[in-house]
């Protein structure tokens, strides 16, 4: 059967855009380049705090639940699929979208849900050492740093709530932040409390060394150059929308986000985009699933206007 709607990413977006489709009676297929569905959640082990009606749930735990919910619908959902491509759009063109192994999935509409992905530094030896010192989510690798020097990297919430889960496990941490701190006031609270926190303002990181292991990281500031010993490092600098397969089709902002206008349409009829991928004023978990299901709406005022 051909799908009404194809929703790209099995994130609380994608997901939430795929459920409210189904109970609208359109038909969705849903293409997921990961194993699982849950998106960012499965990089987060912390508890939801700010969650309506889900008090305390944690992440990954949430991100699971959310492909039980998926199976439970009998969604049509591939996992391991890659969009490589956005084609057409339109009444007589319709949107499709092309994926890695050369198939062609076609609807009366798509929804882009393929979110962010963690920014990189870019610096000698982040690559050498990822895995071996070098990570991008304290919560998930904290058993592995845990009572050791360890450096974190970034100025919003989850580098502020790495640093806190790390000193939580015996670490003694260096905060480092090139900008003002973006993150909650309570973090920045906590963080000015916590004497296993030494902050490096106005810092950047400019290279990672060690030998089979990280054993020190190299940092700038203003003409001063420094290192601090450290037997880890958790990189949180912000997030890259993954826009890469479809922006020669679509408006783009500066920085690669999909541009939509109040009604999350794109440039291209028919084409609809939810999530972190719009670059939303409060990136959330709530606004992501509330996004899904106005999309849907709009969908189904669209297909089947009855």
């Amino acid at each position: 059967m051909r799908a009404d709607v194809v929703v790209v990413g099995a994130g609380p977006a994608g997901a939430s855009a795929a459920l409210w489709a189904r109970s609208l009676r359109l038909v969705p297929e849903v293409l997921e380049s990961t194993g699982a569905a849950g998106g960012q959640l499965k990089l987060i082990e912390t508890r939801l705090l700010d969650l309506v009606g889900v008090m305390g749930a944690e992440g990954r735990a949430l991100g699971r639940l959310i492909g039980e919910q998926l199976t439970a619908a009998r969604l049509d959902v591939r996992y391991g699929v890659t969009a490589v491509a956005l084609e057409g759009g339109g009444d007589v063109n319709p949107p499709r979208v092309i994926t890695a192994d050369g198939a062609v999935h076609e609807g009366g509409a798509v929804v882009i849900a393929s979110g962010v992905r963690r920014r990189r530094l870019e610096v000698p030896g982040e690559t050498e050492f990822e895995g071996r010192g070098v990570t991008y989510s304290a919560s998930r690798d904290r058993a592995l740093l845990a009572n050791r020097r360890v450096v974190v990297v970034g100025a919003g919430n989850a580098a502020l709530e790495g640093a806190l889960l790390l000193t939580d496990v015996g670490c003694q941490v260096t905060l480092v932040m090139r900008s003002m701190p973006r993150a909650r006031h309570e973090l920045l609270e906590r963080i000015s409390n916590e004497p296993r926190i030494d902050i490096a303002a106005a810092a950047s990181v400019i290279a990672i060394r060690g030998r089979d292991w990280v054993t020190a990281v190299r940092m700038k500031s203003g003409d001063q150059i420094s290192e601090v010993k450290a037997d880890g490092i958790v990189i949180n600098v912000g997030v890259i929308p993954n826009t890469e397969w479809c922006k020669a089709a679509l408006e783009l902002d500066p920085e690669g986000f999909v541009r939509v206008d109040p009604e999350l349409r794109t440039s291209r009829p028919r084409v609809w985009a939810v999530g972190d991928v719009t670059r939303p004023r409060v990136p959330s978990l709530a606004q992501a699933i509330g996004q899904g299901a106005q999309a849907a709406a709009a969908l189904r005022a669209l297909l089947r206007p009855d």
